[in-house]
């Protein structure tokens, strides 16, 4: 997965805006307690959300798995799954996993 694939997964979540000011232009994280803190005030599914992508994207273990299984509802399981199932790369300029339905 590159940047331009993390910020497209996290905007079909609608969440690339709530999560794009922890990111420097190049992709680099401005850190990860800053991350942290500032989607602090976001529901737990969407807290869960970023933290999968950018787990991936850094190759970090920011959330586990317990919490994505937890947290998310059936439709946003099944569009993880779907980006799962492409391996989170070559995303950008692909539709949206719900849209081939």
């Amino acid at each position: 997965m590159n940047f331009d694939d993390m910020k497209a997964i996290l905007k079909d979540f609608g969440l690339w805006e709530k999560v794009s000011p922890c990111y420097e232009p190049d992709g680099s994280i401005k850190g990860y307690d800053f991350l942290e803190r500032f989607i602090g005030k976001y529901s737990s599914s969407e807290k869960t959300i970023i933290k999968a992508i950018v787990s991936i994207y850094h190759g970090k273990s920011l959330v586990s798995f317990w919490e994505i299984y937890r947290d998310l509802d059936e439709e946003n399981t099944r569009k993880l799954i779907q980006y799962w199932s492409r391996g989170f790369g070559g995303i950008t300029g692909v539709e949206s996993p719900g849209s081939d339905e």
